[in-house]
């Protein structure tokens, strides 16, 4: 009866060595295809459906006869040292939204970027924590940007620019 017993084992054991071998056989084709669609997916599909690809909106308005549209254009939040009182460097991180009146400046103006940016960085540089204090320091931040942003872009209308973001982090 020994020699029964010792049968028995065997079957289970070389049926337990089947069973992993058929599981990985089946599973491991099935999960290498389910990582290519996810990267597939991310790679494609993502940029796709990303709403952040166009960064501008555009509201028409109708006054009687006449129709005005406002283009929004959202710049990338921009981050640069800006100096405080003791001497030293603080962050500032400012996200602006410029506003046109042409839809054909969009793309002006995406020609124009590293010239907006330099004049915002130039002259975020060169102020002081003090300077951009309260509700008074940011409307006259805003007027000069928007005053320097309407000469750096001469020939496209600039109407207004709204500040969407301003934080200062202290070091």
């Amino acid at each position: 009866m020994a020699e029964f017993d010792d049968l028995d084992t065997q079957d289970e054991e070389e049926t337990k060595e089947v069973n992993k071998k058929k599981i990985l056989l089946f599973l491991l084709p099935g999960l290498i295809a389910i990582g290519i669609a996810v990267g597939l997916y991310h790679t494609f599909g993502s940029s796709f459906n990303d709403s952040k690809a166009v960064p501008y909106g555009v509201l028409e308005q109708t006054e009687g006869e006449k129709k005005q549209s406002i283009i929004f254009y959202d710049l990338p939040e921009i981050t640069a040292p800006i100096r405080n009182m003791q001497g030293g460097n603080d962050i500032v991180s400012i996200k602006l939204g410029i506003e046109l009146s042409n839809p054909e400046d969009v793309k002006k103006i995406e020609v124009l970027l590293p010239r907006i940016y330099d004049i915002i960085l130039a002259h975020t540089r060169e102020l002081r924590t003090e300077e951009v204090n309260g509700s008074e320091g940011l409307y006259w931040l805003k007027q000069e940007l928007l005053y320097r942003l309407k000469l750096a872009a001469a020939p496209i209308k600039i109407e207004n620019i709204n500040i969407k973001n301003f934080d200062i982090q202290k070091k």
